[in-house]
């Protein structure tokens, strides 16, 4: 019998998530299209995570091992080891529907010059049901569509894509150098702004993936950062050279005011009082102005304001 030929190449970057990495390769090799390879790739680590997997008999899972280099080195190491045209991503503490992979593909021969493909995606927290992403301004009339607006879309709600909600051409991938390495959060939204400020995106509003916030080795809210995150610094910098319509551009700096403005809120619930204030005295955050005026209701509760003055006075972003 004639194996139907590798279509899409998976990559499952692990750090110590031996607790959860079977579940995420399962819900691959559950895929209603078979023509996959699936690369777990283990970036060193220290519960051997690989274990759970060394009896999986199926000829399309390849177990790749590196030293400790963060998770974009362990999805680059995947990128370049990748025997498809296309590229998906799964975290290894999320999971797929059986379903993705053929709507992505669908979504490719469809639309087949946009610079990614993905899905909508459910929220998964310890207790509780399963929720929607908050998605706000997909079209509601379609299931799929293309679209030009990833800056909208991503400055009114939870982001349209996430790390395990995604296929890329490996050479768009390969253009841009992968992942960034060395940054702890917010790697992959550097990825998501390049291949979108220059392609339309592809997406299915169905659920197709689900983001479990239930993993240990997730990043703590405890530790959100005090500071714009470097892919927010990167499109701002680089902004005015992407020749983007001034509808874009626009939407582009409200995309960089609602990172900001959550990293506000964060920072204003941890108690860091200053960093919140500081970051909601960029002139970006002002460019949403109800949900920059709940912050500063936020900071008042907790003892400290932001004034109008002090917003005004502020560095311009892009």
């Amino acid at each position: 019998m004639m194996r139907e030929p590798i279509s899409v190449s998976v990559v499952i970057p692990v750090y110590n998530k031996r607790r959860y990495l079977l579940r995420a390769v399962e819900s691959v090799l559950a895929q209603t299209l078979t023509g996959f390879e699936l690369m777990v790739v283990d970036d060193g680590s220290t519960d051997d995570s690989l274990e759970v997997v060394q009896t999986i008999a199926d000829r399309r899972l390849r177990r790749i091992w590196q030293p400790n280099a963060g998770v974009s080195a362990a999805r680059n190491t995947g990128i370049k080891l990748a025997r498809a045209p296309l590229v998906a991503f799964l975290d290894a503490d999320d999971s797929w529907e059986p379903g993705f992979l053929d709507a992505m593909l669908a979504l490719r021969r469809q639309y087949p010059d946009a610079g990614l493909y993905a899905s909508a995606y459910r929220v998964k927290t310890p207790g509780s049901p399963a929720r929607r992403a908050r998605i706000a301004g997909l079209p509601l009339w379609r299931q799929r569509f293309s679209s030009e607006d990833y800056f909208r879309i991503g400055a009114r709600g939870e982001l349209p894509v996430s790390a395990s909600s995604v296929m890329i051409p490996r050479d768009a991938l390969v253009a841009l150098g992968g992942f960034p390495q060395g940054e702890r959060m917010g790697e992959d939204q550097h990825l998501w702004w390049r291949l979108c400020a220059r392609n339309p995106f592809a997406y299915d509003r169905r659920c197709l993936a689900t983001y479990h916030r239930d993993a240990v080795e997730r990043a703590c809210p405890a530790n959100v950062p005090e500071k714009e995150l470097p892919f927010s610094v990167r499109l701002n910098e680089e902004l005015p050279a992407l020749g983007l319509s001034w509808r874009q551009r626009l939407y582009a700096n409200r995309y960089m005011g609602a990172h900001l403005l959550h990293l506000a809120r964060e920072n204003a619930a941890a108690g860091r009082t200053a960093a919140a204030r500081a970051l909601l005295c960029d002139r970006r955050t002002r460019l949403l102005p109800i949900k920059w005026l709940a912050r500063c209701v936020q900071l008042a509760a907790a003892g400290a304001s932001v004034t109008p003055s002090s917003a005004a006075d502020s560095v311009p972003g892009g």
